[in-house]
This record gives structure tokens, C-alpha cells and sequence, in this order.
């Protein structure tokens, strides 16, 4: 049997799916879908907490920091990292040193060896077992002559500045992650000589060691010959140094988060960036378009940080209103948020409540969640203005927890400074497992300005991809989900070879470096993944959990 098709009936089946399409359209591109969970709220999950038993779950790793009087800023800035990240750090100066207590590992944070009382308080402790970190190069000095053999060397000269630094073997066993030769990178260190037995680690652009391990009877040594870790941003080798302990597990972010600063800014019907359009037209059908591309290709969720031009913003529509609609709307719509710019102090009487005024012209029904800090914060007016504020970028050198909102670093980045670029980046992915990385459409000036810019960012995020391609992109203010980061401690028990974790509180996904010389024969409760000589990166979702190493002859 024939069956007939009418044309009729046909043209009528395909005129109501078009207009169902066209009806989907006009409500994805309406305010109405902005005030849909999905673009406005992130799922926040319970925090759970468990009772610590110290005879049963054991101990959390803790430091002993030597600093001296005179000198303090390298051990409050290592103190503030290991805390941050959950570890216990006791504080002692080295001018009333008499003994060195157990500890996960001891870091010698000043350069006054002079003033410690007897070199054997120091060599006792490693020759039964224990760990000495030198974070600083120590200043010559008839004391440290009496160790210098001790610690890895044969030859000490006098102090030289180096620059850049190589290290021996790629950290997340990827290469473009392995050498920055930047001259920014600068330390003081001292010319010296390995002995044969010390296992050099990173190096100078010049060829001078700048950080190393060496056996001493039970215990070890790990030298840091250079002076850059007073300054957060430059913990990286110190974590670098602190593989050659133990097995540790430590807390990390795991996120990537990409800002656009001032974005969409007022930009005018001249022709200032190109001869065949406007600067309004330039950004809105070649940068943004492209910096869209470059955000689907590599799965990124930006953060549009912006600011109104006005301080009194008319309901009456504006270019700029129609920008940030416009951009605001595409940005959400991709999985990302729009944050608000902090302004000067004085000036903030009237700016968080004018820029409340214009996202709510341009983007009605918005939820602000993130304040990108340009100066410093005065939290009584952002609050009276955005009270769901839970994260700031910026402002802050390493990732801190408050009482009710986050701080994150984030600043701009020099993509045309590879070396320097890929450090920071490196830095912080060792340290917390962050990438914070801050776009700035303003530096573009002309048509060539932004072909090399958009190329560099490109670049940077292929580079990414390869080298890390299990970083997280995420939300700023989604980081309220890596709860444990910011406020948990880990226990750790050893039975053999058998690792026991238990964490006293978490949210959701937890994520950590595990950092072992043993590679790893079987875990339970969580999930592992190699991403480098020695480094897991684990994933669990359970209060404890058990990672278990290969056997040791």
C-alpha cells in the first residue's frame, strides 16, 4: 500500500519546527534565562566533618622553622604557605637553638649560620633520620665551613647573581615546564661545587646549582642556594625541594581560572586599532570573537571583570549597556560569570552602587559572586552592594581563606614574556595547583597588537593543554567547592609500605598532590593519576583513604 505525502501538510510540519527553533532562540537570548539556576548559582556542597582519634588516624606533617631575629620574612612566608595548606609550623630562632624536635622536615630560613651555638645540633638530627632544608643560602661563615662538606659540596666561593632556572627534571614531566630563562628571575647565590653523590635539582641560566639533595647517614639535606623565597610567588622550588622527604600528601586546588580585566570597557567609533573599522566594531568582531574560539577550544570559563564608565548609569540604553549585555550574556551562556572591579578607596561611595545600577540595566536578575581587587578593598561598601560576594581575585599573593569569602591571586600576564609567563604559572601550579591568569584587552592599541597578543594567549593555553591536561577549568567563585584547601588538616598513619589519609572536614571533590620516590602499587577510596616523576594527583571524595607503595628491598 502507497502511502501519499502532502505538500501541504509537509510545509505546515516544517513551519512549526522552525518556529519552535525560533521560540527556543528568543528565550535563550532573553534576560529570562539569566535568572535560571544554571547561570546564576553554583551547587555548593555539605560539608562533612569527621572526628579525628590521634592513636588511630595519626599525626598531620609538621615543620620546624629557624629563622633569626633580624630575619623573619622568609619564615613568615613559608609558615603562612604550610598553614594555608593545612600543616602544623612551629617557629624557633636559631640564637636559642639547643635541639631540633621531630618534625616532618626542618627548614633553615636565615643565613646567620654564625649563630647557631654547635654544628652538631643540626648534623645529630640527620644522621638519625631527619630532614634539613636550607631555604636560603647561608652567608659564609666559619660555621657554615665546619658543614659545607656535609650538605653536598666540596668548593664554596664567593656570592654571584643568577638568573633564570633549569630544572633537572620536569617537575609534571613535561618539558616546556622544565626551563625559565628569564632575567627577572634573579638570586643571590654563592659559586660552589657538587660532590659527586649530591643529586642536583635545578640550576641557574649561568650553570650554578641552585638546589639540591645529598644523603648524610640516615637522613638528608636539601639545599636551596639562592635568596627569591621571601616572595610567595616564588615558592615553587621549595615544594621542588620538599619531594626529596617522605611521602607527603598535600591539598590542591586543581582549578584554572581565566579573567578578562575591564572587559568590556567603553571603546569609541574611532578608528584608533584599525583603518577599516572602529575600536567598538574591532572588539566585538575580531578579539572577542577570537578570545570566544580560544575559550571553546580549550574548555575555558572566563571571568568577566567589569566596571561602569558612569557613576550615575541612565536606564536609557548605551553602547556600553549594549556591550555588556551583549558580552555578559555570551560569557554566561558559555559557563562563565561576570565580577565586579574594585575602585580606590576614595572613590567608593558611589561605585558599587552605580555598578549595581548597570548590571542590572544591562543583566537583570544577576548574581555577583566574584570582585576582581584593582586597590585595596574596603569591604562596607562592596557589601552594601554585592552581599553574595564570595571571592576576590587578586590582591593577595597565594590562595587565603576568610571567614566568609576566598582570596585568590590574580594578575596581569605578559604573554609576550614566555619564560616569565610560563614561571608564574608553574609557580603557583606547584605550590596550590592554581592557574590564575589575567587578560588585559586594553594593552591592545593597534591591529598588530592584538594578532600578537591573541597568538601569545593561545599559545599559553596549548602549552597548558600539553603540559597539565588535567587541571580543572573552573569559576572563580566555584573555588568555595575546594572547602578542604582552605580550611582542613590531613592525618597521616604508616603501617609499612601502607599509607591511611583521613581528613577531619571536605567538600565534594578533593583533590591532592601525593609526592612519592616509591612508585605506587594499589589505593583504595580515592582515584590516582601519574602526572610526573614521583606526583599523583588524587581525587577522592571520602573522609579516608589508603594508597599503598611497592615493596622496598
Amino acid at each position: 500500500m502507497k502511502h501519499v505525502f502532502k505538500l501541504e501538510k509537509g510545509l505546515y510540519i516544517i513551519g512549526s519546527f522552525i518556529a519552535v527553533l525560533g521560540i527556543l532562540f528568543v528565550l535563550i537570548r532573553s534576560d529570562y534565562v539569566l535568572k535560571l539556576p544554571l547561570f546564576t548559582e553554583s551547587s555548593v556542597s555539605a560539608i562533612r566533618t569527621h572526628s579525628i582519634d590521634p592513636t588511630k588516624d595519626g599525626a598531620i606533617d609538621s615543620f620546624l622553622i629557624i629563622d633569626s631575629k633580624k630575619e623573619t620574612r622568609l619564615s613568615a612566608s613559608l609558615q603562612t604557605r604550610l598553614e594555608g595548606i593545612g600543616k602544623r609550623v612551629t617557629v624557633s630562632s636559631i640564637e636559642k637553638l639547643t635541639s631540633l624536635t621531630e618534625a616532618t622536615a626542618v627548614i633553615i630560613a636565615t643565613e646567620r649560620l654564625d649563630l647557631l651555638r654547635d654544628r652538631d645540633i643540626i648534623l645529630n638530627y640527620v644522621a638519625q633520620g631527619g630532614t634539613v632544608f636550607f631555604a636560603t643560602r647561608p652567608s659564609p661563615s666559619p660555621r657554615f665551613m665546619e658543614m659545607y662538606r656535609h650538605v653536598g659540596l666540596i668548593e664554596v666561593g664567593n656570592f654571584v647573581e643568577t638568573t633564570g632556572i633549569e630544572l633537572m627534571n620536569p617537575f609534571f614531566g613535561a618539558s616546556d615546564y622544565q626551563t625559565f630563562d628569564a632575567e627577572e628571575l634573579i638570586n643571590s647565590s654563592l659559586s660552589v661545587r657538587l660532590d659527586p653523590s649530591a643529586t642536583l635539582l635545578a640550576r641557574s641560566s649561568q650553570d650554578v646549582p641552585l638546589l639540591w639533595q645529598t644523603d648524610y647517614e640516615a637522613g638528608r639535606f636539601v639545599f636551596f642556594n639562592g635568596t627569591m623565597m621571601e616572595d610567595p610567588s616564588e615558592h615553587a622550588l621549595f615544594f621542588v625541594g620538599l619531594t626529596e622527604t617522605d611521602p607527603m600528601l598535600r591539598p590542591v586546588l586543581n582549578s584554572k581560572i581565566t579573567t578578562l580585566h575591564g572587559f568590556p570597557f567603553h571603546s569609541s567609533d574611532e578608528k584608533n586599532i584599525s583603518s577599516s573599522m572602529t575600536d567598538r566594531d574591532y572588539y566585538r568582531n575580531i578579539f572577542w570573537a577570537e578570545l570566544q574560539r580560544i575559550e571553546a577550544k580549550y574548555d575555558l570559563n572566563y571571568v568577566m571583570a567589569t566596571a561602569s564608565p558612569s557613576l550615575n548609569p541612565q536606564l536609557e540604553t548605551s553602547a556600553y549597556s549594549e556591550d555588556l549585555a551583549l558580552y555578559g550574556r555570551e560569557t554566561l551562556r558559555s559557563g562563565g560569570e561576570v565580577a565586579i572591579i574594585s575602585v580606590p578607596e576614595k572613590q567608593q561611595k558611589n561605585w558599587y552602587k552605580a555598578n549595581r545600577q548597570q548590571l542590572q540595566y544591562a543583566l537583570p536578575g544577576l548574581t555577583v559572586k566574584t570582585v576582581l581587587v584593582s586597590s585595596p578593598l574596603d569591604e562596607t561598601p562592596l557589601n552594601k552592594s554585592f552581599s553574595d560576594v564570595t571571592v576576590t581575585l587578586g590582591g593577595t599573593r597565594f590562595p587565603t581563606g576568610q571567614t566568609n569569602r576566598l582570596r585568590l591571586p590574580s594578575s596581569p600576564s605578559d604573554f609576550t614574556n614566555i619564560d616569565l609567563t610560563k614561571w608564574y604559572e608553574f609557580n603557583e601550579l606547584v605550590s596550590s595547583g592554581l592557574v590564575s591568569t589575567q587578560v588585559t584587552p586594553q594593552t591592545v592599541t593597534s591591529e598588530e597588537d592584538g594578532e600578537r597578543f591573541l597568538s601569545s594567549f593561545k599559545k599559553s593555553q596549548e602549552m597548558q593543554q600539553r603540559e597539565v591536561p588535567w587541571l580543572r577549568t573552573m569559576k572563580a567563585s566555584d573555588t568555595v567547592e575546594n572547602h578542604h584547601f582552605f580550611n582542613g588538616s590531613i592525618y597521616t598513619k604508616q603501617t609499612g609500605d601502607t599509607y591511611t589519609f583521613t581528613l577531619d572536614e571536605s567538600s565534594g571533590d578533593t583533590f591532592f598532590y601525593f609526592t612519592t620516590p616509591t612508585p605506587v602499587a594499589d589505593y583504595e577510596d580515592c582515584q590516582l593519576e601519574s602526572i610526573g616523576p614521583g606526583l599523583y594527583l588524587v581525587k577522592s571524595e571520602s573522609l579516608s583513604f589508603t594508597i599503598q607503595l611497592e615493596e622496598t628491598i
